[in-house]
């Protein structure tokens, strides 16, 4: 069993979050919704490495 299917596809979703947070701050044009997005995805960045630290 690897990592993903013991977290339930936990990762995979949150890769996925991680590369719409990347596309939404790309295409963004607000300079105060670029920040609100960048410190959510830097949050989800850090969630992501924890859960695969914990999981190695």
């Amino acid at each position: 069993m690897d990592f993903t299917q013991q977290l339930g596809g936990m990762p995979e979703l949150l890769k996925r979050q991680i590369d719409r947070l990347e596309t939404a701050i790309e295409l963004s044009t607000d300079w105060l919704e670029i920040q609100y997005l960048m410190v959510e995805l830097d949050q989800l960045k850090a969630l992501y490495e924890e859960m695969k630290s914990e999981a190695a």
